[in-house]
């Protein structure tokens, strides 16, 4: 397989047990079904087929479409290898393969009870830098539960900065958050925290120093130490900055 950034390799993605099997019914049943959603409602989507390494299908006013209509070439996967700026690209092949992983972590029955969001840069019209939303979810997979199809939608931005990336989980509400400092995947749990290592984090957002939060909250500065160090070990963050980037998404979460 072609060493790419945005759809990568893996393992299990030889589908040596697929060869001669045809799908075609059933895809066309599934892009049938995107083209009804799309009548009633603004979609910028596309499904891309993992066996074959190809989009199968974008809605007419997808991101991708647009980049294949103007670049006179087939609608391939390497696309996105040119719609996507180059350093979110970069970051992007570090996140995905994280995703892989988390995603055959989870029990066969369960892989489609997930989706995966992130925010990143594309090329616009004019070659103007856009910030967009992606949200990919399993469509469907092979008998041995190797992604086959996956939908994916784009949409505006859930943050102001690129580089955020969640995977959500549609059975049990669980949401984690990818933490660049340790490439993982962590839960999102506000309950991680207690309330007075909250406040010590959010005064140290608000730009207070750690001897102006010992002395506001009373507490010694090796009290305030420790409760910053506890946070970073629960959050799988390296440094106040990330912390309060992780305070601050919680709340975006929390909001939505």
């Amino acid at each position: 397989m072609k060493k790419r950034h945005f759809i990568q390799s893996h393992p299990l993605h030889d589908y040596p047990e697929e060869t001669g099997k045809d799908y075609s019914g059933k895809d066309e049943y599934l892009i049938q079904y995107l083209q009804a959603m799309k009548t009633v409602m603004d979609l910028d989507a596309y499904i891309i087929d993992y066996i074959g390494q190809r989009v199968l299908y974008a809605t007419r006013n997808s991101i991708i479409r647009t980049q294949w209509e103007h670049s006179g070439r087939s609608l391939s996967v390497d696309l996105f290898e040119e719609l996507i700026l180059p350093e979110d690209l970069e970051r992007i092949s570090r996140v995905n393969p994280k995703v892989y992983e988390f995603l055959y972590n989870l029990p066969v029955k369960r892989r489609k009870e997930m989706y995966f969001t992130q925010d990143f840069m594309v090329w616009g019209k004019n070659r103007k830098p856009v910030l967009i939303n992606h949200r990919g979810t399993v469509l469907d997979l092979t008998e041995s539960g190797a992604l086959r199809l996956i939908l994916c939608i784009n949409s505006y931005p859930t943050h102001d900065q690129p580089g955020n990336s969640y995977i959500k989980l549609t059975g049990n509400h669980k949401v984690y958050e990818y933490i660049a400092a340790s490439g993982k995947f962590v839960e999102v749990k506000t309950q991680k925290i207690t309330s007075k290592a909250l406040v010590v984090l959010e005064l140290a957002g608000s730009g207070k120093s750690e001897s102006q939060i010992a002395e506001r909250l009373g507490i010694s500065i090796h009290t305030v130490k420790y409760h910053k160090k506890k946070i970073f070990a629960q959050t799988g963050t390296k440094n106040t900055t990330e912390a309060i980037q992780w305070m601050n998404n919680q709340k975006k979460l929390s909001n939505r």
